[in-house]
C-alpha cells in the first residue's frame, strides 16, 4: 500500500464511482479498479459493496479512507515545509473568515503584512459553519469567527468582546428621541433579524428577551450575513439588532447605531485553529502575530 493507492482510493470514495474518480484522476477506469482490488487483496478486507448501480462503504472501507485523508494531508504539509526550506520564502496562510468578522481581520492582516511581506495571504469568507467546515477539513489554516458554545477543540485566541447594538436607517432617527432604544420601540418596526446560527445563542436569546418583555418582534427578513444586514437596513427596509462590531461598510453612512440596555448580549471573536495539528510556517506566523 503506497501513497498512490491511497490518493486513488481516497478519489473513488469522494466520487462514489469508480468511473467518475477515474475522470478525476485522468486515468482509464480498468487500472483503477484494480488498485482498488489489489488494496482488498492486500488488507484481506472488503472496502466498498458492490451492488448493480450502488455501493457500500464497509467499516474497515471507512477506517482506510480515513487514513489516507490523514497521510495525504500529512504528506502536503511534509512538501510545503520543505519547499519554504528550499526556496528560502514563507509560503502561503490560508485564513478563514465570518461575515460578522471580515473587517476585523484587516488590522491583523495589516500588522502580519508589515513583519512578513514576503507570505501571500489566501482570504476565504462565509458563515462560521462554512468557516469551521473548511478549518476541519484542512482547507484553511487559521479561522476568525464568533466564538461558539463548545469550542474546546480548537486552540484559540480571544479578541475583545463585543456588545449588541441597534441599527437604524438614518432617515428613521426623528422617531428617535435618545441613544437608548427600548425593545418595546424596537417591536414597531419592522425588524431585520440575524438568523440562527449552529453554535451561538444570539437568535434564541433575543427571542426571549422579547418574550420576557410580553412583546413580538415584526421580522420581516432574516440574514445570517451581517454585512447584507448593514445594507438592508440602509436601504430603509427595517432597522437590526447586531453585534457592534469593527464594520467599515459604505453602507454605515446611511445609518445610524443605538445602545439597547434590556438586552445585555455580547459576542466574542476568536482565532481558532486545530489542536494537534501540525500548521505551516506561514500559518504559524500568523498565529504568533495575533495579540
Amino acid at each position: 500500500m503506497d501513497i498512490r493507492q491511497l490518493n486513488y482510493f481516497k478519489e473513488i470514495v469522494r466520487q462514489g464511482s469508480i468511473s467518475k474518480a477515474a475522470e478525476v484522476l485522468h486515468i482509464a477506469q480498468p487500472p483503477l479498479s484494480q488498485v482498488l482490488k489489489k488494496l482488498e487483496t492486500e488488507l484481506g478486507t472488503t472496502l466498498i459493496h458492490r451492488y448493480r448501480k450502488k455501493w457500500e462503504l464497509t467499516e474497515t472501507g471507512k477506517l482506510l479512507y480515513q487514513y489516507a485523508e490523514d497521510m495525504l494531508i500529512r504528506m502536503e504539509d511534509v512538501k510545503q515545509q520543505i519547499q519554504d526550506i528550499e526556496q528560502n520564502t514563507a509560503g502561503t496562510v490560508c485564513i478563514g473568515v465570518s461575515s460578522a468578522c471580515s473587517n476585523m481581520l484587516i488590522d491583523y492582516i495589516s500588522m502580519f503584512r508589515v513583519q512578513f511581506p514576503t507570505i501571500k495571504i489566501s482570504i476565504v469568507t462565509g458563515n462560521s459553519a462554512e468557516i469551521l467546515k473548511k478549518l476541519e477539513q484542512r482547507e484553511i489554516d487559521i479561522a476568525l469567527v464568533l466564538r461558539l458554545e463548545h469550542s474546546g477543540q480548537y486552540k484559540m485566541k480571544k479578541l475583545k468582546q463585543q456588545p449588541t447594538a441597534v441599527i437604524i436607517p438614518k432617515s428613521w432617527a426623528t422617531s428617535f428621541s435618545s441613544q437608548h432604544i427600548t425593545l418595546e420601540q424596537v417591536a414597531q418596526f419592522p425588524l431585520v433579524m440575524l438568523g440562527a446560527m449552529e453554535g451561538h445563542s444570539f437568535y434564541k436569546d433575543l427571542l426571549h428577551a422579547f418574550n420576557k418583555h410580553h412583546l413580538k418582534p415584526n421580522i420581516i427578513i432574516e440574514c445570517k450575513d451581517i454585512n447584507m444586514i448593514v445594507a438592508l437596513v440602509s436601504r430603509g427596509l427595517g432597522l437590526s439588532i447586531i453585534p457592534k462590531m469593527n464594520y467599515t461598510s459604505h453602507f454605515l453612512g446611511q445609518t445610524t447605531l443605538y445602545e439597547l440596555k434590556q438586552f445585555d448580549f455580547s459576542v466574542e471573536p476568536v482565532f481558532l485553529k486545530l489542536k494537534d495539528t501540525p500548521t505551516s510556517k506561514a500559518a504559524t506566523q500568523f498565529w504568533e502575530c495575533v495579540e
